[in-house]
Parts: structure tokens; C-alpha cells; sequence
């Protein structure tokens, strides 16, 4: 009897130990996003090209980004020729360009954005695509965690002439996948180093979305700069920190889009110019 009040006693000193804590995450002045391809399929006229600009929030908000509405948004080609980007009537923070531009592999392009009363500034140049030789479907499972079933696959030859990295999206149905493994939230990513001038094969960018009879899954593998690469991976790196003492420790990314008029208020995001391979394919 005596054991059991004692162990009343200490269950009463642990629920009375608890207490509600309110973190509160101090405001802070939003920044500038940029999510900005220009982008064009190889042997082909490069579309209308579409930039856009968000603002970052407070860390407990659940709303999505915020439009950067009302900025100034241009282009300029090598020759210093620019293309005006309009503001969407019907996409706040969407900016469309107003003129189609030709996009020739090789070319520097700049980014000049104005926003709330601050000049940005980027460039990146136009990077020669490796094709995609052929996409088909593998089997992906067989390991630990792994799911049974058929996962778009592709093959391509790198070239060993010159430094390569490469960045993959895929779409099933129209819809585009966020991410490589339905369990992270990396981007598909990859330098040359291990394959440089080899050919690739049974190659599954997306190794975690199954795929099944009757889908349609398109694969885009488009060449980005060494720059572009390392971002994407920081990026990769803190959305999947786990809060473990080895993770990543959470901070700002930089891009490559710098304020002009006030360094030290970074603007987020990145400016990539990219021609890229694509190939679609409808699950036997």
C-alpha cells in the first residue's frame, strides 16, 4: 500500500512539472524571393519566359508567400538589349515577359529587378543542354523502405569535354513532382564527377514516386552552373534537417541575386539560364 502511494505521489510531481510554453519568433522586415529560369528546349524556340517575386514571412505563418507586387523587372542580353517583364493582371507577383527572347546558349544574361526601394542585381549564363537519350521505366524496390513498382528511368551520355551538373524535374499526369523521395524535400541534383564522359543508364532521378499502367511521366534534364548546384544542395540540406545535433543548422541561403542598394538585406532564391533536354513517355 505504501508502494502505490508513493508512486501516486511522484506521478503527481511529474503532471505538476508541466507547463505550456509560448515561443514567440521576433518580426522582421520581409525580404525579397526570386524564383526566376530562363529557360529553353533544346532545337527549339524558347517559350515566354515568366519570373516571379514573393516576400518572405513570419516564422509561424501558414499563409502562402506573399507577392512582391508592383516591382520593376528586366533583362538585359549581352548586346545590353533589354526585355521588359510585366506584372500578371491575373498572377500578383508573377512578371511575364513582354517580348519572346531567343536565348542563345553561351550568351550572359542580367537580371535587374526593383523593389521597395532597393536595385537587385544578378547574372547567369545560358548553359549548352546533355540530351536525354531515352526515358523508359524500371523496376525501383528491393531495398529497405523502398516501394515495389515502376519508376520513370532515362539514360544519357555526359560529355567528358567539359564540367557538367545537372538539375531534373519530372511531371506525372501534369502534375510536377516537389521531390525526389516522397520522404525529403531535395531537388534531383547531380555533378558530373563519378560519370564525366561515361554513358548513364537506368538512371531514376525521381527514385521515390511510383509510377503506374497508363500515366504519363515527362522528364526534364536541364545543365546548371556549379553555383546553381551548391545552392540547390544547401537548400536540400537545411528542409531536410531533422532537428538532430547533426543537422544542418537552420539559416539563409544566399542566391545570386544581390541588392545593390542595401547589401546586407539579402534577397532569397536564385537566377538560373538553362537550355534543357525533355523526353514524355506513357507507362506501359
Amino acid at each position: 500500500m505504501r508502494r502505490w502511494a508513493g508512486l501516486a505521489v511522484l506521478l503527481a510531481l511529474l503532471i505538476g512539472c508541466e507547463r505550456v510554453v509560448q515561443v514567440t519568433a521576433p518580426r522582421t522586415e520581409p525580404r525579397l524571393v526570386v524564383e526566376a529560369r530562363l529557360e529553353r528546349q533544346v532545337g527549339r524556340r524558347a517559350p515566354i519566359q515568366r519570373i516571379r517575386l514573393t516576400t518572405t514571412q513570419d516564422v509561424f505563418s501558414s499563409d502562402s508567400a506573399p507577392p512582391a507586387r508592383g516591382a520593376v523587372v528586366r533583362v538585359l542580353d549581352a548586346a545590353g538589349s533589354a526585355t521588359v517583364f510585366a506584372e500578371s493582371p491575373s498572377e500578383p507577383g508573377v512578371y511575364v515577359a513582354t517580348t519572346l527572347m531567343l536565348l542563345p546558349v553561351g550568351q550572359t544574361f542580367t537580371l535587374q529587378i526593383t523593389w521597395d526601394g532597393d536595385e537587385y542585381l544578378s547574372r547567369e549564363t545560358m548553359l549548352r543542354a546533355v540530351p536525354i537519350d531515352s526515358v523508359y521505366f524500371t523496376e525501383g524496390g528491393g531495398l529497405p523502405g523502398i516501394a515495389d513498382g515502376l519508376r520513370g528511368t532515362i539514360s544519357f551520355t555526359d560529355p567528358g569535354d567539359r564540367q557538367n551538373y545537372y538539375l531534373w524535374d519530372q511531371w506525372v499526369d501534369g502534375v510536377r513532382q516537389l521531390s525526389p523521395d516522397s520522404g525529403s524535400f531535395s531537388r534531383a541534383v547531380l555533378p558530373d564527377d563519378i560519370i564525366n564522359g561515361n554513358m548513364v543508364r537506368d538512371f531514376q532521378p525521381y527514385r521515390g514516386v511510383v509510377v503506374r499502367t497508363g500515366q504519363v511521366v515527362r522528364i526534364r534534364q536541364s545543365s546548371i552552373s556549379d553555383q546553381a548546384y551548391r545552392f540547390y544542395e544547401a537548400l536540400s540540406e537545411q528542409t531536410n534537417n531533422n532537428g538532430s545535433p547533426f543537422g544542418v543548422p537552420a539559416s539563409s541561403i544566399r542566391g545570386n541575386v544581390a541588392n545593390l542598394t542595401r547589401p546586407a538585406r539579402l534577397a532569397l532564391g536564385y537566377f538560373i539560364a538553362t537550355e534543357y533536354s525533355e523526353q514524355l513517355r506513357q507507362v506501359p
